[in-house]
Parts: structure tokens; sequence; C-alpha cells
């Protein structure tokens, strides 16, 4: 059955109105976000390897998914000319504020706006930096939300952006999960992405259907990136369940193989990209 894009979209705004991408790090008391930090680039460090905050001082940035603030409120340390923000759920917009409230740093020029990232409501040519780290992925129509991004930026602006690469780890684990344990064997792993992998539709792309994507930027790095869920650590996984099975897999999954010769396989694309 064919979902239309405005339902889609509201099945993914509900998703993520539960419960912001990392909340569960903070635990269930929900005290304070800024232990939430070290957890994300401990378990993210690929987030600091292609992003430099410092970047944007005095420039006119742009997030595009916020979740809990993590990003944003770095983004906002080094002083941008203004910093913007938007998501598609008020969740994760009340969660931005409080974080960067907890954090005690200047708002002034700061705007925060539930919004759609495949509408943008900013003129062309607006930003020096426009950057979404693992979001895009969740949206019904992914090529116009990049098309968007290309719009949004100023001529030589530097856009920062994940989106989930498929064949990966990742997804071979869900496949074995809910296709080749269930006798489903048909399952492709589109499908595997669109109904387990977080929110509704969720995609997942190959390094050519990725260059695809952007192939209107001027120039464009793809580096493909193994994440947390491909080397199993942290709560990845949990959700799914398997318990002693899952937690054994933990236990002797070869991260340092995976690590050395896993690289094609990684679940993640960062895409580097100037207009």
């Amino acid at each position: 059955m064919t979902i239309d894009n405005s339902s889609l979209k509201e099945s993914v705004r509900t998703y993520w109105n539960r419960e912001s991408c990392a909340e569960s790090y903070m635990g269930k008391g929900m005290q304070a976000y800024t232990p939430v930090q070290k957890s994300r680039y401990e378990l993210i460090p690929e987030i600091l390897t292609h992003t430099n905050f410092a970047d944007g001082a005095g420039k006119d940035v742009l997030e595009i998914g916020v979740g809990l603030g993590t990003d944003f409120s770095n983004w906002l340390k080094h002083d941008p000319k203004s910093l913007t923000g938007i998501d598609l759920t008020e969740r994760a917009i009340g969660n931005t504020t409080k974080h960067i409230a907890e954090l005690g740093l200047d708002t002034t020029h700061v705007t925060l706006m539930q919004a759609d990232a495949e509408a943008l409501k900013f003129a062309e040519n607006s930003f020096d930096i426009v950057y979404s780290w693992g979001v895009l992925h969740h949206s019904p129509n992914t090529p116009k939300a990049i098309q968007e991004v290309h719009r949004v930026l100023r001529p030589g602006g530097k856009t920062i952006i994940m989106i989930y690469h498929s064949p990966s780890i990742v997804g071979i684990l869900l496949w074995v999960r809910y296709a080749l344990l269930k006798g489903k064997l048909r399952t492709s792993l589109t499908d595997i992405f669109a109904n387990h992998l977080e929110s509704p539709g969720t995609k997942a792309y190959s390094v050519k259907q990725t260059r695809e994507l952007f192939r209107d930027f001027a120039h464009v790095e793809i580096h493909q990136e193994l994440s947390h869920g491909d080397l199993l650590l942290g709560n990845v996984g949990e959700r799914h369940g398997g318990g002693a099975i899952y937690a054994l897999a933990k236990k002797l999954w070869p991260r340092t193989l995976i690590r050395r010769f896993g690289k094609s396989l990684a679940s993640t694309v960062v895409i580097v990209a100037v207009k």
C-alpha cells in the first residue's frame, strides 16, 4: 500500500514527537541536557571529524532537524552572525530551547521554529552554512529537501549532511531480524529501512545515489562512516529485542575487524558539499 506524502510526513512527525533523537540517553528523569553532549560525541565521533563548529563564527548558519539541540548549542557557542534551527516537531524545538537556556547561551541572534525541510521559509542565498545530521533520510521527499538546502545556500556556501547508507551492516542485521528469521526472504533492504529503522519511511542511499542527490552542488565530498549501530555500541538495537542473544552479540561483536575492513558496509554517509 502506498502512503501519500502528507500522511507519511504526519507519521514521521508523530514518531519524533514521542521522543527526540537521543532523548533516551537523558534517562527517565529528564533532568539535564548537558550530559548528552558527552555521550553524543563519544558514540558519534564522526560529527566532530567532519564538522568544525567554529567555522560558523560570524556567519549565517541553519540547522535542519535540531533534535535535543546538542549540535545547535555548539554552533551557538562560536558566535555565528545568526543561527536558525528548524524541526518538524514541536518537541525538538522545546528541547533545544531548554538546552541552550540550561547552558546560559546568548540567544540574541537565534531563531528556532517548527518547519518542513521540504519547503523552507527562507529566501534564496540566505545562509553560509546549512547543517543536518541524520535527518533528511526521514523526510518523505529527501531529494526535495536537498534541493531546498541548495536553494537557501549562498554561492560558495557549505553544507554538511549525514544520511543513511545502503547496503550496510545495520541494514543486514535488521534484515536478519525481520526477514530471515520470519521466513520473508524476498523482503528488500528498502522495505526494512522504511519499516524498522526509526520513523516510518526512513530511507538509505548508495554512494552512487548520494552523488545523484547532490548533483547540483559545485563540489561534493562523500565519506562513508561506520556508526555505533554498525559497531553495536550504546543502547542501539534494544528496541528490536533479542534479549540474551543480543547481549551476547554485543560482547562478541568483531569491532576491530569491522573498523578495519567494514567501511564499505557503513550505515552512514557524510556529505560535505559547496554550492
